[in-house]
């Protein structure tokens, strides 16, 4: 057979027109291999392609590109289709064959041919613009040294930026069969190892090679846009491994992670070395999607591509513009070699860098407050509002009741998650009287703090339509908080001074309108405030009673603004108040109130700890909770720590002694007129830790009679010893004092308690089941407050029946083999078994696994000596009940007699 093929792919790029509806079906496929150069009698000058809608074509070669890899040569053949419709399309080629002795396919890979197949789909360019498959920019033929770790990257990239996915496959001899001998290079045996393929970036690592040899590894390479599964690409590489004294080059770079917003410079230093003192030079390139763009491509300098003095030092460098905004990351691979051993090629490192280049975020954020609207604004220009590809779009506008005062990371663009509404329909894009980009909220209350941001949409389209197929949200802008006109009262403070089921007390505590906000022409006195109460934490109107009332004749006449509320259940219930402005004897308030609960805070005991979390309804915002314990016998709290979630485990408690706690929410309305930071407590709870945490469950293990090979038919030997690894063994649990074991006879009857083992010391059992061997066994632990665990995982034995017969037997009447029976008998219930003469006439039946024939017949009478045939299908008792064996019985007999 002919042996050259040593790796290869097939990508596809779509040809047509997309913006021609007559010429969109038009894809070229090029399929490119890599083969031995001294293989001259079977070197390919063309190949059969498999276009994957019926029609195969031979391609004839295109390139022959020399490979780093001496010996050894790149071939592309390249043509072009026209597909009779849009759809999925699997191209496919199959060459003989692959080269000899590959390890871990086996010594016949000389015989196995070398096949890939790439999934192309071809899409509507004016729904979902055009498509082209992956692209492979590294080569894949690469060398190893046992001992010594592996990397390599195939330097995928998307020409239309679609977002990448990685993970091995099994090589193919034709379309979709996989090579059934095929393991993973570190599988083999003898080998070992990690073998890894990251799915995000598509680093390989293999730590480390064990044995020498040549290895064939399959990668697939798929590509989603919007989510949506497109392409896959398989490429089919090959390793050597050599037993060499060599450690690959390190690549050294201050960052693998870049985040950059749109217009700025990418400026990395990247250094190589080989680690080895031995005068090895080293070769140092980079290759990736942006140094294929066509407007601003990145620069890997000095440009060389020939060993160089150790270390190399290169500069890589993006002026990145708004054109290359994207959803998607760009992938830089690194590639170091070295030449030391094995030469001639000598070893590689790859080293992956991610680049997210992001929209900036609208800048300059103000807020003009109206009678009963909110106008936003901020800075024109945007820094992309001229790109077109990806299109600026405009500006959607975000609010949320109360802060959410992140700062956003570079990498964070959107806001999702983040508590914001979005209220604009469509987007932004016009200017006011200012030259300033404006949006007006009336869709406003007062009393309640709106905070707002901004986020800049683009989007890429497709050409010929200018549908949107990706739409693109930059860093949101910072955020800016604002209410109308402060013409109510706010509550600032409900905050618990005592628990109590009958005695609690909440101080309650208000400012006053702001005097500039309330007319008082329009609105004279006498002024009167009305403080209301409800139980629980609620907002309905129609739950709130009033408590007290503060009145002052004019405006500016000195009123209460704290209340204390006494004789309340506060161990039992929060509360909930509201505080409103009345004015001239009118009987409606200004203003709708915004009610303000307690905190309330519930706590669950458990093993050595205890589970904090609380609620809340408050109109401000709180930004963390003071977490405060009272440890067992003392009689103040201390402060424990201070959380942004609203729960907390205290761990490291005594079980049976009882710990108190309470919650101080620290929160703001984030305006400069409103005291801050607002504080209140909760009620105080004490509760006791108790175990009540089950522990885990053991691991089971069984051996049966079959594992142990002992004679089945001693009833003395049929049992199955169930064997466990302890739960102290397993997770760490040291109270367990009990274990049980459940045991189910077949799959429909439900696991029974069989033994109870009362020792942690002793971590097997013999089970000797009733009605044979046959069945299912879990375990429990129990520990010493009662507490059990889970089921354990679920072993089941079956059974391994015998059913041996002799050949002959002697019904003579000497009670010496005067029955024809069994000489192994295990595990069989029942029988179907008949026996005729050699006219083929029925002499004998039973359903009696022992048989038990004298050597008559149906009728009684004795037979004569002879050859008698029987069949017969045996009954096996098995986990889902009496079923027949797989496998019928048949054979001959002797009968020997005197007659």
């Amino acid at each position: 057979m002919a042996t050259h093929n040593r790796a290869g792919e097939i990508i596809v790029r779509a040809a047509g027109d997309c913006g021609n509806p007559a010429d969109q079906l038009r894809a070229c496929a090029t399929i490119i291999t890599y083969t031995e150069t001294a293989q001259t009698q079977v070197d390919r000058d063309s190949l059969l392609l498999d276009w994957g809608d019926g029609t195969v074509e031979m391609i004839g070669r295109t390139a022959i590109i020399p490979t780093t890899t001496p010996g050894i040569q790149r071939n592309e053949y390249t043509f072009c289709h026209v597909y009779p419709a849009f759809g999925r399309y699997v191209l496919s080629f199959q060459d003989v064959n692959r080269v000899r002795n590959v390890r871990n396919i086996g010594a016949q890979s000389v015989n196995i041919p070398f096949s890939v197949f790439t999934s192309f789909a071809l899409i509507n360019p004016i729904l979902n613009g055009c498509n082209s498959s992956p692209e492979l920019a590294q080569e894949p033929i690469d060398n190893a040294c046992i001992g010594s770790v592996w990397t390599h990257n195939p330097g995928a990239f998307d020409v239309d930026g679609d977002s990448l996915a990685f993970e091995f496959t099994t090589p193919t001899f034709a379309l979709r069969a996989p090579i059934p001998s095929y393991v993973l290079p570190n599988m083999v045996s003898g080998g070992g190892g990690s073998l890894e393929i990251d799915p995000q970036t598509g680093q390989i690592t293999w730590d480390s090679p064990v044995i020498p040899g040549e290895y064939n590894l399959a990668l697939m390479v798929k590509s989603f846009r919007n989510g949506i599964a497109l392409d896959t690409v398989i490429r089919d590489m090959q390793i050597f491994v050599d037993d060499c004294a060599n450690q690959p080059p390190v690549i050294d770079i201050a960052r693998e992670q870049i985040c950059v917003v749109a217009g700025e410079l990418i400026e990395l230093d990247v250094v190589a070395t080989a680690p080895l003192d031995e005068d090895q030079r080293v070769t140092l390139t980079a290759s990736g999607r942006p140094f294929n763009l066509t407007d601003n491509p990145a620069t890997f300098l000095p440009q060389t591509n020939t060993p160089q003095d150790d270390p190399v030092r290169k500069t890589f460098r993006w002026q990145t513009s708004c054109a290359d905004i994207s959803n998607q990351e760009y992938f830089v691979v690194l590639r170091a070699v070295d030449t030391g051993d094995p030469r001639p090629s000598g070893l590689a490192t790859l080293r992956t860098i991610s680049i997210k280049i992001v929209a900036p975020p609208p800048t300059d954020l103000q807020a003009g407050v109206g009678e009963d609207e909110i106008t936003i604004s901020w800075e024109n220009p945007y820094a992309c509002q001229d790109s077109n590809d990806p299109d600026f779009l405009g500006f959607t506008v975000w609010r949320r009741e109360g802060s959410n005062a992140f700062v956003p990371d570079t990498c964070e663009t959107g806001l999702a998650g983040r508590g914001y509404t979005e209220l604009t329909t469509t987007e932004i894009s016009d200017v006011d009287a200012d030259g300033r980009y404006t949006f007006t909220d009336p869709d406003v209350m007062r009393g309640r703090t709106y905070c707002y941001r901004v986020l800049a949409v683009m989007a890429r389209r497709v050409q010929t339509t200018g549908l949107i197929f990706e739409e693109i949200e930059s860093i949101p802008s910072e955020e800016i908080c604002v209410q109308l006109a402060r013409d109510i009262p706010l509550l600032t403070r409900v905050d618990v001074l005592s628990t109590d089921a009958t005695n609690g007390q909440i101080d309650v505590c208000w400012i006053l309108p702001d005097a500039t906000s309330l007319d008082t022409l329009q609105n004279p006195g006498p002024y009167r405030y009305v403080l209301s109460r409800a139980t629980g934490q609620t907002t309905d109107p129609a739950a709130f009673e009033p408590i007290e009332t503060f009145t002052g004749t004019n405006f500016a006449d000195p009123v209460d603004t704290c209340y204390t509320d006494a004789n309340l259940n506060t161990t039992g219930q929060a509360y909930s108040y509201r505080i409103e402005l009345f004015v001239a004897g009118e009987n409606e308030p200004i203003g709708e109130a915004q009610p303000a609960s307690s905190v309330r805070l519930g706590a669950a005991p458990t093993d050595r700890a205890v589970d904090l979390d609380w609620t809340e309804l408050v109109p401000w915002t709180n930004q963390a909770y003071d977490i405060f314990r009272r440890l067992p016998g003392a009689t103040t709290y201390d402060s424990l720590t201070t959380v942004t979630d609203m729960s907390y485990r205290d761990e490291g408690l005594e079980n049976g002694l009882e710990y108190c706690y309470y919650i101080r929410s620290v929160g703001s309305y984030n305006l400069d007129d409103i005291p801050s930071p607002l504080l209140n407590r909760s009620q105080e709870v004490c509760v006791v830790a108790v175990d009540n945490v089950a522990p885990c469950p053991p691991i089971v293990d069984v051996e049966s009679v079959c594992d142990r090979g002992v004679d089945c038919t001693n009833d003395d030997n049929l049992y199955n010893t169930v064997r466990w690894t302890s739960s102290l063994d397993v997770c760490g649990d040291e109270d367990v004092v009990t274990y049980r074991i459940f045991f189910s006879s077949d799959s429909s009857t439900a696991p029974a308690l069989v033994a109870q083992i009362e020792s942690t010391d002793v971590l097997s059992f013999d089970h000797y089941p009733p009605t044979g061997i046959v069945g299912c066994y879990t375990m429990t632990a129990v520990d010493a407050n009662g507490n059990e665990s889970e089921l354990s995982n679920q072993v089941c034995v079956t059974n391994c029946p015998i059913y041996d017969l002799p050949n002959a037997f002697t019904p003579n009447g000497d009670n010496q083999n005067d029955l024809f029976v069994p000489r192994g008998l295990c595990f069989v219930e029942q029988v179907e078994f008949k026996i005729f003469n050699r006219w083929g006439q029925l002499v004998f039946e039973t359903e009696n696994p022992a048989i038990e024939w004298d050597g008559t017949n149906l009728n009684g009478d004795a037979l004569p000596s002879g050859t008698y045939y029987y069949v017969g299908k045996v009954f096996e008792r098995q986990l889902d009940g009496i079923v027949p064996s797989d496998t019928p019985v048949s054979g001959y007999i002797e009968l020997i007699t005197n007659q």
